[in-house]
């Protein structure tokens, strides 16, 4: 799991959470301030939610349990989830520029 892609998808949800003037510290937070006001609230779409956890999960898989093998169609399922989370993000910031951070 690239760190490169667990951050594209963490800093959409942040620049979606700041837009709504919060900010947090931890992933753990950001993943659940995410679900709590973008996806429990029908703005966005669980898979989005889904994609941003799973992201997180793999990447702590990556850099921790660095042996286990990462098959290369789950990698283009995270990918092809972190273009959707991306689309989405940029998707909701122009529908609401006055809420673009």
């Amino acid at each position: 799991m690239s760190p490169e892609l667990l951050s594209l998808i963490e800093r959409g949800a942040e620049a979606l959470l700041l837009s709504r003037g919060m900010s947090f510290s931890s992933h753990g937070a950001v993943i659940a301030a995410f679900g709590q006001h973008f996806v429990k609230t029908g703005l966005l779409p669980a898979d989005h939610h889904a994609a941003l956890r799973t992201a997180f999960d793999q990447r702590n898989v990556g850099d921790y349990d660095y042996d286990t093998p990462f098959p290369q169609h789950a990698a283009r399922d995270l990918l092809n989830g972190a273009e959707a989370f991306v689309s989405e993000v940029e998707g909701y910031l122009r529908r609401n520029p006055e809420s673009a951070p």
